[in-house]
């Protein structure tokens, strides 16, 4: 698994994830918003402060922190 290099929030809670190897994801996280470990991201805010440390992505002032490998099964689950 390779580091995160950046993360970028897009509009509709999407994150655009960019690995060091060059690769990119984009995980669509709108349809989380409504569970337990999602829900503080359904504000903007929060949503809107993503930053990384290269293995996880940090929202809000550490209110959640997801390992890299979460959101890629996010995303390939909702392929």
């Amino acid at each position: 698994m390779g580091y995160v290099r950046s993360v970028i929030p897009l509009e509709g809670y999407r994150l655009l994830i960019e690995l060091h190897t060059g690769s990119s994801i984009t995980v669509d996280l709108s349809s989380k918003l409504k569970t337990a470990r999602f829900a503080e991201l359904s504000d903007w805010a929060v949503f809107n402060s993503v930053k990384t440390d290269g293995e996880t992505i940090i929202l809000g002032d550490s209110v959640l922190k997801i390992p890299v490998y979460e959101l890629i099964d996010v995303a390939v689950v909702g392929m």
